[in-house]
């Protein structure tokens, strides 16, 4: 093995961007609103929304990761775990 090889800035965040693509679940479910019983900081919870349970990469219990996209401005209205009721 050749030591001498030093990895450039470059090619670090090109290994660690695949390292966290590799990381996407691959069958995300989307549904419309809110998850019945979820709590999320900061969203109504009659805000007009797509949201995607995302799963983990090791099945665990605890919360869900859960990212809601608001439906009149595309935008990320939420992106964290919850707390389910």
């Amino acid at each position: 093995m050749n030591t001498n090889i030093r990895l450039t800035r470059e090619k670090a965040l090109q290994v660690i961007r695949k390292h966290l693509i590799a990381q996407i679940p691959r069958d995300i479910e989307i549904q419309d609103g809110l998850p019945e019983g979820c709590i999320l900081y900061g969203v109504p919870k009659d805000e007009p929304c797509w949201t995607a349970r995302i799963p983990l990469e090791i099945p665990r219990t605890g919360p869900s990761r859960i990212i809601c996209v608001n439906k009149d401005t595309g935008r990320i209205i939420y992106d964290g775990f919850t707390n389910e009721a």
